[in-house]
């Protein structure tokens, strides 16, 4: 990640470095829930990797936003998807390759799929003009359906378990579901309001979104009117 500010010219500014101020803030409240939960050593290792992986991983897609924004929307979600998998196995190497690490690096490797396609859904079903607010109150609820979807068809068809009741799977997926999806919004709510708040960030927002998100125009006092 430092890579990304030291060798990126883009990167070189101050503007830039707000960019670690979510990050910042959700290792704070981490560290707090962790601190919280009292949880062991390994467990400790898995959730840092999960942080890891979502949080550092989704920064790096808008630190390289100017590379792959303005293009095709198919081609930047492959990008951006390409970039979030490609920190997956970054971390993936730097930690081992332990049973307890490929579970968590399993689930997220469901997550990033997740995580994109619920961005894509939102702007795609935003209306013209684009309204800020509504979009993020939209993003969560996406964020729930994405997910289920996804962990149904993992359950349901990849790993169906016949002992197991029907209606007992399907409520613990939807469990599942709600409550990953509500920590990935809480997770990235910072950075959505980074990027739609900041000007700097707002133009690469924009830029891999593929949208325009027009600003409030001031009205001009008497004395500035011709």
């Amino acid at each position: 990640m430092p890579l990304a500010f030291v060798t990126l010219k883009e990167n070189r500014t101050a503007q830039a470095a707000w960019i670690l101020a979510p990050i910042a803030l959700l290792g704070v409240i981490y560290l707090a829930v962790v601190k919280i939960l009292r949880m062991d050593s390994g467990g400790t290792v898995q959730l840092n990797l999960m942080f890891t992986i979502i949080v550092l991983g989704f920064s790096m897609i808008w630190l390289l936003a100017e590379r792959i924004g303005n293009r095709n929307r198919f081609v930047t979600f492959l990008l951006a998807t390409l970039i979030y998998f490609g920190f997956l196995g970054v971390s993936l190497l730097s930690v081992g390759f332990s049973r307890s690490i490929i579970a968590i690096v399993s689930l997220a490797a469901i997550s990033i799929p997740a995580i994109l396609f619920a961005f894509v859904i939102a702007t795609l079903t935003s209306p013209k003009p684009f309204n800020t607010a509504r979009f993020i109150i939209t993003i969560g609820a996406v964020f729930f359906i994405v997910l289920l979807i996804s962990l149904s068809t993992i359950t349901f068809v990849i790993y169906r378990t016949p002992e197991i009741p029907l209606n007992s799977q399907i409520g613990e997926v939807v469990m599942i579901s709600f409550f990953s999806s509500l920590i990935y919004y809480v997770g990235l709510l910072p950075f959505l309001i980074l990027l739609l708040s900041n000007p700097f960030w707002r133009k690469r927002f924009e830029a891999v979104l593929g949208i325009q998100i027009q600003t409030p125009v001031e009205p001009q006092s008497p004395m500035e009117m011709p």
